[in-house]
């Protein structure tokens, strides 16, 4: 965005959060943690067990339904208001724990935020 400004380009920053697009982003995830889990020596793997490896995963997937959001219209709104708008906002945030871990740079002037 500040490398931009030196060509006369407006760039705003859609930040977005957890969202869980369809079963395709826990797919993903276990596939990876199966991946990792075969990779660790046999030892390793028998220190911890499958029973540690198969909890692991059912609470990864608790997370992934708790923790994310499903509701990716938020995002679009944002994408879609950053392109259409006569004056577009700096940054926007979508998902409610974007705006929390963002919370103190909210209200900081974009040059603070940009300098963090």
């Amino acid at each position: 965005r500040i490398e931009m400004r030196h060509f006369g380009v407006k760039v705003s920053i859609v930040e977005h959060g957890f969202f869980e697009a369809g079963l395709a982003n826990s797919d993903v995830i276990e596939k990876h943690l199966l991946r990792l889990w075969n990779r660790l020596t046999s030892e390793t793997r028998d220190s911890y067990g499958e029973k540690y490896f198969v909890e692991y995963i059912k609470a990864q997937r608790s997370s992934v339904k708790r923790l994310c959001n499903t509701d990716t219209s938020k995002v679009i709104k944002c994408v879609e208001h950053a392109l259409i708008a006569k004056y577009p906002r700096t940054r926007y945030r979508a998902g409610w724990d974007t705006k929390f871990f963002c919370l103190f740079l909210s209200y900081a002037p974009s040059c603070l935020s940009d300098l963090l």
